[in-house]
């Protein structure tokens, strides 16, 4: 028998729902949490559903990352240090 997992970090799409554009949120076992752009309320949508169109993941960045202007305040970033993704041209 399969084991189902709850995901730590909720799987987020831009999507569809008809006319109405807004954000689905997975929800394991039953379909997708979709709401509207500037909504509070959701609305719970099947699997099949036509009528939801799931356009791409709503990237958001980790919660552990520092902000930028503390990366740049770091002495390292200066002495060559750092993380490289901060430095361009390299």
């Amino acid at each position: 028998m399969a084991t189902v997992h709850t995901l730590r970090t909720p799987v987020k799409h831009y999507a569809h729902l008809g006319d109405a554009e807004g954000i689905a949120t997975l929800v394991n076992g039953t379909g997708y949490l979709f709401r509207r752009t500037g909504e509070r309320k959701a609305v719970l949508v099947q699997y099949a559903d036509p009528l939801l169109i799931l356009h791409g993941y709503v990237e958001e960045p980790p919660d552990d990352e520092r902000p930028l202007w503390m990366r740049i305040a770091d002495p390292g970033y200066y002495e060559g240090r750092a993380h490289r993704e901060l430095v361009r041209g390299r």
